[in-house]
């Protein structure tokens, strides 16, 4: 099942992605599989991966103080 992280518009790298490469941008996602594609790329071209090929960035939570 895809984390709830995981959708449309929501930018992943793969798992041992070398630092230059940028990152992709989750196109959809379904079951085990994310399609993902480069930016720069055409709309039309897209990698099919499994989720557990993919680096999600912990989210950091800011907490606001009372004033």
């Amino acid at each position: 099942m895809p984390s709830l992280l995981l959708r449309p518009g929501v930018t992943v790298r793969l798992k041992k992605q070398p630092r230059h490469v940028p990152d992709f941008l989750v196109m959809a996602c379904e079951s085990d599989r994310a399609w993902i594609r480069q930016p720069d790329w055409p709309q039309h071209i897209q990698l099919c991966v499994r989720v557990t090929q993919l680096a999600v960035p912990f989210l950091q939570v800011v907490q606001q103080t009372a004033p």
